[in-house]
């Protein structure tokens, strides 16, 4: 009897000194190893967090870009999941995406050699405008009713994988777009402007008076 007891102590002690150190982490560590969490909202069990880490800059680097154009772009993409061909086995989805896209001229190449003036005309010649980037709105994003056959159900699901190389095809047709005749032009006609406009803006107050003249490699 006295052995029964003196376990029952032992073991009595070992749990008051389990739970005072997990009340101990709870009050002093815990707070400190988790400063920014949050739950995902439309999980089914509300159970996965983010932590909140550190930003850290890897590196910075200068740019000497000037934007000239900025277009809105817009994409529908159909996600076919049937079963053959059969109408009762389709099942059918279509996404509208809409994002933004940029074109620019790079400044990092001006220099004396070529920047030429010959009666009152200052001459400057650059490389063509570029596609900066496409950046895709989540927030404009639509979703269209799932068309489904008689022996289908549900919703089409993405992985991640799948969603991710989803929107850089709509972003690669996106450029293909960007770079077609009449909207690049539109690019090369602003860029000379805003050149235009900026080396005007420098020698505005000189004598003589200057012709302004761009041209693209």
């Amino acid at each position: 009897m006295r052995i029964f007891v003196k376990k029952r102590t032992v073991l009595l002690i070992i749990l008051c000194l389990i739970l005072g150190f997990f009340i101990a982490y709870r009050i002093y560590v815990a707070p400190n190893s988790d400063p920014k969490s949050w739950t995902i909202s439309k999980t089914e069990d509300g159970s996965k967090k983010f932590i909140s880490k550190e930003t850290l800059v890897s590196a910075i680097k200068q740019k000497q870009k000037l934007i000239t154009t900025e277009v809105e772009l817009k994409e529908s993409i159909t996600i076919d999941n049937s079963w053959g061909t059969l109408a009762i086995f389709k099942k059918m989805q279509s996404i509208n995406f809409v994002g933004a896209g940029l074109y620019d001229i790079d400044l990092s190449t001006l220099n004396s050699k070529n920047i030429t003036m010959k009666n009152n005309t200052i001459t400057v010649t650059l490389q063509k405008p570029a596609i900066e980037a496409v950046t895709l709105d989540p927030n404009k994003t639509t979703y269209n009713e799932t068309d489904r056959g008689l022996l289908r159900f549900g919703d089409i699901k993405l992985s991640t994988e799948d969603g991710e190389l989803l929107r850089k095809t709509v972003q690669d047709k996106m450029k293909d777009k960007m770079l077609e005749t009449q909207y690049y032009n539109t690019a090369i006609d602003n860029s000379k402007k805003s050149m235009i406009n900026l080396i005007k803006s420098i020698v505005s107050n000189t004598n003589p008076t200057y012709t302004i003249q761009i041209n693209f490699l």
